[in-house]
């Protein structure tokens, strides 16, 4: 997921300082280095996005799955009575 997310972030960066070089009317050569460093920028960025995000949503469905499988699991009397004291 970070990877996908560092990729995406890392060309949408790049297209858009390449496209803003070419309406402005710049230099090819300037406007291809300014679009590849601030894609690399971008890219590093994403990929802490992406690691942030793939962890955010392990952790919420970890939580989820242990809400179920306590919500379901069977109890006999001694944790009925333990949990109720």
């Amino acid at each position: 997921m970070a990877l996908h997310t560092a990729c995406r972030l890392a060309l949408i960066a790049f297209a858009t300082v390449a496209l803003r070089g070419v309406l402005d009317g710049s230099e090819f050569q300037a406007v291809l280095i300014q679009a590849i460093r601030i894609g690399a920028a971008f890219f590093g960025i994403g990929l802490m996005i992406g690691e942030l995000t793939r962890r955010l949503l392990e952790d919420m469905v970890i939580s989820k799955i242990r809400k179920i499988i306590d919500e379901n699991a069977p109890r006999d009397n001694n944790n009925q009575l333990s949990a109720e004291s």
